[in-house]
């Protein structure tokens, strides 16, 4: 099995970040940046509306921001958090977001891991059961943890029943898939990976916190790789914070091949 290198892989990684969003996303793209208004369903503590995912421009960074926060005032929002990461450029974009005041408010490791027949086997405690996601009953278990874990307001009836549909269709074509862990009985963890081509792209990952440090990131982790491994991916890539998920994916294997950090901006 051939090697994927550094830059194929954040490649590979940022090609499927430009993927096209739902229509409630506002994404605004320009050569320089891309800008986006994250819908209300999503918001969460550590999900803020208005991010510039990626920059890389040649003109003056005041000119770029002072654009970009027209946009994000027209919206009603006060801040800006901007994304930096080995892509960003002019170099010194993290040098300038800080000395405009941009706060330090997230930091991912970018991870990787190549899928041999050595993918990680979970030996999880006999207490912790994981499901793929195929039927009502375990989407809304995962939805309910979905739910709690990110601070979101549970979806309604009609948006569950469409995200059914496209959870049973992506099982049938082996695009995407999610699992649920139950810990004693109680749905504890959710997570998903989306496959395209050779790459598994792990995604979505919580766990209640009640349920946390008893192996449930784990036990999913586990089960995705497995998973991937068998639908033909040759890479797993994810993002994970140094703090949390970090050390975990490490034990697991995977290497970390960037460092991204996100700086919080007020805009008034």
């Amino acid at each position: 099995m051939r090697k994927w290198s550094t830059p194929e892989i954040l490649k590979a990684l940022r090609s499927l970040d430009e993927a096209v969003l739902a229509d409630e996303f506002v994404d605004l793209r320009t050569e320089e940046y891309r800008l986006l208004r994250y819908p209300e369903r999503l918001l969460s503590p550590t999900l803020p509306p208005a991010q510039v995912v990626w920059s890389n421009t040649l003109r003056s960074l005041d000119l770029v921001f002072e654009e970009v926060a027209s946009e994000v005032k027209q919206w009603g929002l006060d801040a800006i958090h901007w994304w930096v990461s080995s892509a960003t450029h002019p170099l010194d974009t993290e040098a300038y977001l800080r000395a405009h005041g941009g706060v330090l408010s997230d930091s991912y490791q970018v991870l990787a891991r190549e899928l041999g027949d050595d993918a990680p086997e979970n030996s999880r405690s006999t207490e912790i059961n994981v499901e793929l996601v195929s039927d009502e009953r375990s989407l809304r278990d995962a939805i309910a943890v979905e739910t709690r874990g990110w601070g979101r307001s549970l979806p309604d009836e009609q948006a569950i029943s469409v995200r059914l549909t496209e959870t049973l269709d992506n099982l049938q074509t082996s695009g995407e898939f999610h699992f649920v862990a139950y810990l004693a009985g109680s749905p504890a963890a959710t997570a998903s990976c989306r496959i395209n081509g050779e790459l598994a792209r792990l995604y979505g990952a919580i766990t209640l916190p009640e349920f946390r440090s008893h192996g449930c990131y784990s036990a999913v982790l586990s089960s995705r790789l497995c998973q991937a491994r068998d639908l033909g991916a040759k890479v797993a890539v994810t993002r994970g914070r140094p703090s949390t998920s970090g050390p975990i994916l490490a034990k697991a294997g995977f290497i970390v091949h960037d460092v991204e950090n996100c700086y919080r901006l007020s805009i008034y």
